[in-house]
């Protein structure tokens, strides 16, 4: 089912900060950078993330739709032939079936983490919305494919 990466003596670590808040959208901003096992940067590249709103007393309750509560995850390929999305951020409490995938706008996700080359802000609905996000993500996935080997690793922040 997942086709093995390029590079197994290199992982990702992918920081992020919440930077921006709308009404029903969290945007990040993210650096994913790719070290080999000496611990030597060896790539990197940005983007930002797209959230539904932040609610952190909300963020653990499965089935919520809110933004994933700060911490340290482990993404993943799926674990069952069913999930249709590339990669999923592992082990958030209370939460199951966070993907990274395309989109919009807080309405496009359920919960996930979409990525996108930029966002822009609308001052009428108080909401944000993602640019280019198929570009970002088609990107994003093959970083993931070339240099996440060892393992891929987010760190979400404030």
């Amino acid at each position: 089912m997942a086709k093995s990466t390029k590079n197994e003596d290199t992982n990702i670590v992918i920081n992020t900060n919440r930077l921006w808040y709308g009404k029903n959208s969290t945007v990040s901003a993210f650096i994913a950078t790719a070290y080999n096992k000496q611990g030597d940067k060896v790539n990197s590249m940005e983007g930002y993330f797209l959230e539904p709103q932040t609610n952190y007393d909300r963020a653990r309750i499965a089935g919520d739709d809110k933004a994933i509560m700060c911490g340290t995850y482990n993404i993943v390929r799926p674990k069952h032939k069913w999930q249709r999305f590339k990669w999923y951020v592992d082990a958030v409490p209370g939460r199951t079936g966070i993907a990274i995938h395309r989109g919009t706008n807080g309405n496009d996700t359920a919960g996930c983490l979409m990525p996108g080359c930029n966002f822009c802000h609308d001052k009428n609905s108080d909401d944000y919305r993602l640019t280019d996000s198929r570009k970002k993500e088609k990107e994003l996935f093959k970083f993931f494919d070339e240099y996440g080997g060892n393992g891929i690793t987010i760190n979400i922040g404030l």
